[in-house]
């Protein structure tokens, strides 16, 4: 009888040679797939760093644009503000003019507006010299005339004295009401 102990180591050491073939072929493959996979992750990585780098470009680029509409924004809201505090203001000013002006036109050519008085609330009061009788019916006429008083100045009219001085000239004492739904 004969043994053949070659035959069966070689095709014990055939098997182990596949086997690992088969290892050295599957840690490759395996090796390979991390390699691409790390790859791709690096090049994904790359770029998405350049798409941020362009985004904050971009958003760079935004801000100063907004930051300069901003500042103009905040200009022409003070400037609003301003304009609209002036006008507020404008409004609650006592209208010592408008008043003065409806007094003189009340009042013949030739008299003299000696005194203006609005220390009383609601009420102007007047001293008017007048050079003779003519001119003092002239003013009595302005005053009675309903139609001489512009709407929304004053609601009465009345007059507290009027006396002859030695120079025979008048002196008026009047006092005017103001409409209580006007402004001041």
């Amino acid at each position: 009888m004969q043994i053949n102990l070659i035959g069966k180591k070689r095709r014990g050491q055939g098997s182990k040679n596949w086997f690992s073939i088969l290892m050295i072929v599957a840690f490759a493959v395996l090796g390979l797939y991390f390699l691409v996979n790390t790859a791709y992750v690096m090049i994904r990585l790359t770029q998405i760093k350049r798409e941020l780098q362009k985004v904050d470009r971009e958003i760079e680029s935004a801000s100063v644009a907004i930051s300069a509409n901003k500042e103009a924004l905040a200009e022409y809201v003070l400037s609003k503000h301003i304009l609209d505090k002036m006008s507020t203001l404008k409004q609650e000013n006592f209208r010592y003019k408008d008043y003065l002006d409806q007094v003189a036109k009340l009042m013949p050519a030739n008299a003299v507006l000696t005194n203006i008085d609005f220390t009383i609330k609601g009420w102007v009061a007047a001293s008017v010299t007048l050079p003779n009788t003519d001119s003092l019916k002239e003013m009595e006429r302005n005053l009675s005339d309903v139609t001489s008083l512009s709407p929304g100045e004053f609601a009465s009219i009345f007059s507290e004295s009027v006396a002859e001085d030695a120079s025979g000239q008048y002196n008026a004492k009047l006092h005017f009401e103001i409409k209580t739904n006007d402004r001041n």
